[in-house]
């Protein structure tokens, strides 16, 4: 049958203090809507990454909250961070990685950066959250997910994306056990193929599950399904697929 890799995505938001080692990037996009998942995934993360303008993002939150939102590191080629933000971050102690190369995001820089982290410290992450990570331009939700993508093909890190109601992150192949109990999901998700075609794929746990479909771009995709009520959603998928679902 194979092993079965569990997921409690939404733990880290239910339950700050839970022991997991924890990297939270903060990419160029408003954090207004989703400052009670900052908070929470804040207090959780030992290692705290802004990419460029996500820096401007962070200082304006900071101005009218009580939270001290001091990040380790400040990455990318800062073209899109304001002066005097970093010049505050960096009389903070903030560390600033300026990349120099344009083949890459500054999402992309980041992770870089946690990788070269976990190799001098000799420490992995649990788990990589990453905040503001879709919505406006199509264009750059696509790079975002593209990145996505790459980084569940070539790491066993788990990166999962947050953006003000929603969850996103890839299975690999395999059987997949998803819990969805916590009292913070919403309503619907998605599983959609993303790179090549998803050739099988069955679930339990969704109002309307799929047995053996084949999932591509053209033809079917499962949209706008729902839970069913249960503490799991299990998928059964022959290649990577992307899960998304929404969040109160």
């Amino acid at each position: 049958m194979g092993e079965v890799t569990v997921w409690s995505p939404l733990a880290c938001l239910k339950n700050p203090q839970i022991d997991l080692n924890v990297a939270l990037v903060i990419l160029n996009s408003p954090l207004e809507e989703i400052h009670d998942k900052l908070k929470s995934l804040w207090r959780t993360a030992r290692f705290r990454i802004c990419a460029d303008g996500g820096a401007n993002r962070l200082y304006n939150v900071a101005k009218s909250a009580t939270e001290k939102y001091i990040p380790e590191f400040i990455a990318g080629d800062l073209d899109s961070i304001y002066k005097d933000v970093l010049m505050h971050f960096e009389s903070k102690g903030t560390k600033v990685a300026k990349f120099s190369d344009q083949d890459s995001t500054d999402f992309e820089k980041c992770l870089s950066l946690i990788m070269k982290h976990e190799k001098i410290t000799n420490d992995q992450f649990d788990v990589i959250y990453v905040l503001g990570s879709h919505g406006g331009r199509l264009d750059q939700s696509l790079g975002i997910l593209n990145t996505l993508y790459r980084h569940t093909k070539s790491s066993e890190t788990p990166l999962f994306l947050i953006a003000h109601d929603t969850l996103t992150f890839v299975l690999s192949p395999g059987r997949h056990k998803i819990y969805v109990n916590t009292g913070l999901e919403g309503s619907f998700c998605g599983l959609i193929p993303l790179g090549d075609s998803c050739r099988s794929v069955s679930t339990t746990g969704l109002a309307y599950n799929l047995s053996q479909h084949h999932l591509t771009f053209g033809n079917l995709i499962s949209s706008n399904n729902c839970f069913d009520g249960s503490d799991y959603v299990t998928v059964d998928t022959s290649d990577y697929i992307l899960w998304t679902m929404s969040t109160l």
